[in-house]
């Protein structure tokens, strides 16, 4: 691109794994599309660039099967075929099985660095796409026509003029910050310590949500024979088991997560994360579209956040894709009318899934005299009422409410 008075359909500032899927996307149709990112994408794939992994639901491999993404990704990917869910120290938990929900897996389990690989390598080539990094949105300005960006490429001043600007940029949003847009805000009080480990029994497709009065503690299949851990603790409790030596933090997540794997055997470099809820009160705003994090952040319980991201990817790209599609004056991916679509069509699945993980941590969080026991009941009586199962479940894959076609396994347009 030159210095200056270049022109695109859609900048998409933010390159992590929301933003890759959106511009893999949308280089399925007839749009010029700019992504801003401030780090190296080679360094994506890198070991030591992010050791979290993700949860894709069913939802989401029909968006990355339609996508042409599936067959790089599935080779690290770890099929779930069950998911057992119990309190700890409490009587009574729930279930749920791929066989009994006629599906192959619930979901997969995938290292973000292997997914953001799969996720940049093909728009090396893409047609209508280009990528400028490391690079920086300095300041941009929305009028009627269009979005005037001023980007920093290393150093130097790069205008861009976009018909829409797409924040991919996380739950910190500088561009949400730069439109004003008001947040709210839970803060939980707690932190997520992110560690693999090997245990002495395979889980063999096993995924384990264990609720423990500090928090939530997920274990999930990984590839090779792992087990990806997100443990939940208060922060100054996280604080003292992320300073532990391996062998007495090893000693301190056996004790919380118990010995369903018999002996947890090694455990990997650990990671901290703090954990809150934050939810934008518009979506859009001066031809900019808020999509993942940038929209809604979640708590990691459930493993929700990057599905329903790549849900709201789905939908901008098809949104967008009936758009070029029209007869008539040339498209515009920034018009009222798209922006309107994409705020009416996905605001309720955001708020459904944000208070689904916001009830679960309150809901299990609470101490009250009665409440353990209730819960108890609770999840004995979900797993033997006839049909509980399968509406989560529907729910879980992101094979509920409005679909867009990339999630039915139809292809954009």
């Amino acid at each position: 691109m030159t210095a200056s008075g270049d022109s695109c359909d859609v900048l998409i500032v933010g390159g992590g794994l929301v933003g890759s899927a959106l511009a893999n996307a949308l280089s399925r149709i007839p749009v010029r599309t700019v992504l801003v990112e401030a780090h190296d994408p080679a360094a994506f794939a890198q070991p030591g660039f992010d050791g979290r992994a993700t949860a894709l639901a069913n939802g989401s491999r029909r968006i990355l099967e339609q996508l042409g993404l599936w067959s790089t990704i599935a080779g690290d990917a770890e099929p779930i075929d069950s998911i057992h869910i119990g309190e700890q120290g409490r009587f009574g938990a729930a279930r749920i099985r791929a066989e009994a929900e006629g599906v192959e897996a619930l979901g997969y389990t995938i290292e973000n660095r292997a997914l953001g690989a799969a996720l940049w390598k093909p728009l090396e080539d893409a047609p209508g796409f280009a990528c400028l990094a490391p690079a920086k949105l300095a300041t941009f300005t929305g009028g009627n026509d269009a979005v005037t960006a001023e980007v920093d490429v290393g150093g130097r001043a790069l205008t861009i003029r976009a018909r829409l600007l797409i924040a991919a940029d996380g739950a910190r949003s500088s561009v949400r910050r730069s439109l004003q847009i008001p947040v709210r805000e839970n803060d939980y009080g707690q932190r997520a310590i992110i560690v693999n480990m090997t245990t002495e029994a395979a889980l063999a497709g096993r995924a384990f949500e264990r609720f423990t009065p500090q928090g939530p503690l997920a274990v999930l299949p990984l590839a090779r024979g792992r087990a990806a851990v997100v443990w939940t603790l208060g922060h100054a409790e996280a604080d003292r088991v992320m300073a532990l030596g391996d062998a007495a933090f090893r000693d301190e997540l056996q004790a919380a997560f118990g010995y369903r794997l018999g002996r947890i055997e090694r455990v990997g470099r650990r990671a901290l994360h703090t954990l809150s809820r934050v939810r934008s009160d518009t979506l859009s705003d001066r031809r900019t579209l808020l999509v993942g994090n940038a929209a809604v952040s979640l708590h990691p319980v459930a493993g929700q956040g990057f599905n329903l991201a790549l849900r709201d990817v789905a939908t901008i790209a098809e949104i967008i894709a009936d758009d070029t599609a029209s007869p008539g004056d040339r498209a515009d991916a920034g018009s009222a009318q798209v922006l309107a679509r994409y705020g009416e069509w996905r605001r309720d699945d955001q708020r459904k899934v944000a208070w689904f993980t916001h009830g679960l941590i309150r809901g299990f969080g609470a101490r009250a005299p009665g409440l353990g026991a209730l819960r108890g009941l609770g999840l004995v009586a979900f797993d033997l009422v006839p049909g509980a199962k399968a509406l989560l479940a529907r729910h879980t894959m992101g094979m509920a409410g409005r679909l867009p076609r990339l999630a039915r396994g139809l292809p954009l347009s």
